[in-house]
């Protein structure tokens, strides 16, 4: 009976899930994808350092941000060599080989080696999605184990840092005439402007922007953005100056040449940068602000927004905290009320922003600055 019953449940099952619905559901075409496995092929099932390789090949690849499940992956294997040298693990980590006590000396090995509980968190998040993953696409022939998390009070508070104006006027400030701070300027006024998460900011290019609408799409084509959604803003009219005239990506990180002091007549040539961290920090230190990173900035002006009554709707659809159906996410940018009472609140606060630095007007003007063509710049990183 069993020989005819699976079978049987095998063709129910496709009619319920055509391969043109697994591939909608999943992402990568199927096409793509290692050869099935089989359940009776118990010993040839694929490794998990395998199963996280696919993982990381057909749909971390796809994400908007690739890089922090690379950096999780990596402390992940580094574990599994420990635990080879120690004897604990043969050369082929299993999915059998995850146990309890494994993910326990993970979380106690990460922790001792000074990560915080939400990186943590995240590092092993990356392996339950990986074989969660597998398991989706039958890589595995049955539920992946429990990949028990860390305990709740390890984890960092949210934080509730907010900027007063009169502190973001002093880290404009301690970056205004400083051609190797213009980009950090730059980065305040959209991340600002926008209320969007820094990493959609630093990824943000000239093709992103429509003058003509008066728009800023952060989202980059081929990419997928599952949860951390970025939503298409309306240009508050203090952005506007500082995404104008430029090529490539908006955020470079602008190099003096060596041997050169910084200031308003060096020698530079432009980087595109991932991080705005090390000039966000200097330019605290230089202003006195402490507490504050990036993304601060982002919770300021929400919560700016919410204390000067924007509706809950639009503060949801710029923090990128709203899923929005097909409709309303091709079109509903397009209407003159979209986001309306949001930007008119941005547009406010950087009036009174104005008052206390002149910076945020546009970009400074420093006249003796010269910027390398392209040949002096490749001499540059030559040396």
């Amino acid at each position: 009976m069993s020989d005819e019953l699976y079978p049987m449940l095998a063709r129910i099952e496709a009619r319920r899930f055509p391969a043109s619905t697994r591939e909608r559901n999943c992402g990568t075409p199927h096409a793509q994808l290692p050869r099935d496995i089989h359940i009776s092929e118990e010993t040839n099932l694929p490794s998990v350092d395998e199963l996280i390789s696919e993982w990381l090949q057909f749909h971390v690849s796809l994400l908007a941000a690739p890089d922090r499940y690379h950096y999780s992956v990596g402390h992940l294997r580094t574990l599994f060599d420990d635990e080879r040298r120690a004897g604990r693990l043969g050369d082929k980590v299993t999915v059998r080989d995850l146990t309890p006590q494994l993910q326990a000396r993970f979380r106690e090995w990460r922790t001792a080696s000074g990560a915080g509980g939400h990186t943590v968190s995240r590092d092993l998040a990356a392996l339950r999605g990986a074989l969660t993953w597998a398991w989706k696409h039958q890589r595995i022939p049955k539920p992946p184990p429990f990949i028990a998390d860390v305990p709740a009070h390890t984890r960092a508070q949210p934080r509730d840092r907010v900027l007063s104006m009169q502190e973001v006027a002093a880290i404009i400030d301690a970056c205004a005439g400083r051609p190797d701070r213009e980009h950090l300027i730059r980065f305040i006024i959209i991340e600002l402007g926008t209320a969007g998460r820094p990493q959609a900011v630093l990824e943000l290019e000239h093709t992103n922007i429509d003058l003509e609408r008066n728009l800023i799409d952060p989202n980059q084509p081929g990419r997928t953005y599952a949860r951390k959604r970025r939503a298409i803003v309306p240009m508050a009219k203090a952005v506007r100056p500082w995404v104008i005239g430029i090529e490539g990506k908006l955020i470079k990180y602008r190099v003096p040449v060596a041997g050169d002091e910084r200031g308003p007549g060096s020698v530079f040539f432009e980087r595109e940068t991932k991080s705005i961290k090390t000039s966000w920090n200097a330019a605290c230190k230089d202003a006195g602000v402490e507490g504050a990173t990036p993304k601060t900035l982002r919770h300021t002006m929400l919560t700016w927004l919410a204390e000067r009554g924007v509706p809950y709707e639009q503060r949801q659809v710029l923090a990128g905290h709203s899923a929005r159906g097909t409709t309303a996410r091709h079109y509903e940018h397009l209407s003159p009320s979209y986001l309306k009472t949001a930007i008119e609140e941005v547009d406010a606060y950087f009036a009174e922003l104005r008052k206390l630095t002149p910076a945020i007007a546009g970009p400074a003007a420093c006249p003796l600055k010269t910027q390398l063509n392209e040949a002096q710049r490749d001499e540059v990183i030559a040396q």
